[in-house]
């Protein structure tokens, strides 16, 4: 009998010290803390790098289009282009001057082949409005954006606007970089950028160019 209570409180003070060495052993906390945070640190760091690229690249793009402006600005290209009617061919010479002719391409930090180019004139600056790249509805780009050109006179207001899709490479914790929802490049953001100035009063020599 008294052997048998022995035996009792030896088993129970073993199986009493199990918890007590469970909660005393930190062995892998070090692991488990990290797994905790890892998840949202990474996040963080993709959030980041998204917004630091996509900041970059929107100065990288504006820059190219202020190239491509100015000539429109000086009347440089509307002369350049004096006589030629399609608004396809128009723009895209106008995105050549952009991004540079096939054998000499400016490097940039978005898809220049993709660049959507609109040009309109305005009567005053008040109503200068910027085309709509996107259709908030399909998510993809507005129907006839990218096709529009106003060959721009002597002191005429322009509206310049340009919009390229660019990748999304981390959309984590809620940035909402994701513009095209469906359609060709689904998934990607936006970059834009628009350009409203009065032209100069360039000299016509000949035909107008307009």
């Amino acid at each position: 009998m008294i052997g048998w209570a022995r035996s009792l409180r030896l088993e129970n003070k073993t199986s009493g010290c199990i918890p007590a060495r469970f909660r005393r052993n930190s062995d892998g906390a070090a692991a488990v803390e990290f797994a905790l945070v890892a998840l949202p640190f990474l996040a963080l760091c993709g959030a980041v790098f998204q917004i630091a690229f996509q900041i970059w690249a929107t100065q990288n793009f504006d820059r190219a289009l202020q190239t491509a402006v100015r000539t429109i600005f000086t009347g440089q290209f509307q002369l350049a282009n004096s006589g030629q009617t399609d608004p396809a061919v128009l723009l895209a010479n106008l995105k050549t001057t952009m991004c540079g002719p096939p054998n000499a391409l400016i490097p940039t930090l978005f898809n220049c082949q993709g660049v959507k180019i609109d040009v309109a004139t305005a009567n005053t600056f008040a109503g200068a409005a910027p085309a709509t790249p996107i259709n908030a509805a399909t998510g993809t780009w507005s129907t006839g954006f990218g096709t529009n050109y106003a060959c721009a006179k002597p002191g005429t207001i322009v509206v310049v606007t340009a919009a390229v899709q660019f990748p999304t490479f981390f959309n984590l914790l809620g940035l909402g970089t994701r513009r095209f929802t469906s359609g060709e490049g689904a998934g990607s953001s936006l970059l834009t950028s628009t350009a409203v100035f009065r032209t100069e009063p360039y000299q016509i020599v000949g035909a107008s160019p307009c």
